[in-house]
Formats: C-alpha cells, structure tokens, sequence
C-alpha cells in the first residue's frame, strides 16, 4: 500500500479494503482478507493520528457489509449508540458477519475490545 497523503484517500482505501476483506472472508480467501486487514489498520492509524476516526461515521450506511461492520467497531469508542445500532443491525443478517457482529458486541459489552 503506497502511504497515505490525505483523509480522502485513507476513506477510499478503508472503503476497498473493507470490501475486500468482507468478500475474501466470505470466500475463505484468508491471504486477500489478511492483506485487507492491514491495509484497514494502516488506516485507522492514520485517522487516529489525525484525530479523523469520526470521518468512519460516513460508512455506517454503506451498501456493504464490510465498510460497515469495520466502521462500526472504530467508532464503538466515540459514537457507541452508533456503532451499536450498526453492529446489531449486521447481526440480523445471514452469513459470517452476523457471527462477526455479535461477537464485537459481546466483547465489547464484557469490556474485552480494545480499539
């Protein structure tokens, strides 16, 4: 991943590999989800470095799984009736992000994420 310049390139970064790693999970794709997953990391430093995670709240409505589910979660510690609504909403959905959803909240009702 070439380094990130600006807020508008890491959005559109996390918004791809989000995707990304939702497809490659769902496909079993573990090299393709393992590289999104960095690259959706690299990210969420970034923005965190900035003092931008609140600019994940614009995915909270995104047609995919994926840019949802990972914004949800990042945004847990800053808008957590969001990022709650978000993540209760994937897990009436069928398929692994449903598990996915419920385990985040789970844990993070029990205190265990650490974002």
């Amino acid at each position: 991943m070439t380094k990130l310049k600006d807020t508008q390139s890491a959005l559109s970064k996390f918004e791809e590999a989000a995707i990304k790693h939702a497809e490659a999970t769902e496909h079993g794709d573990y090299k393709t989800a393992n590289k999104s997953y960095a690259t959706i990391v690299k990210v969420i430093s970034f923005l965190k470095e900035r003092d931008e995670i609140l600019t994940l709240s614009g995915f909270l409505n995104h047609n995919s799984v994926g840019p949802r589910l990972w914004a949800a979660g990042y945004l847990l510690p800053v808008m957590e009736n969001e990022g709650i609504s978000v993540l209760e909403q994937i897990t009436r959905e069928s398929g692994i992000h449903s598990l996915t959803a419920k385990t985040a909240l789970s844990e993070w009702r029990k205190g265990n994420l650490k974002l």
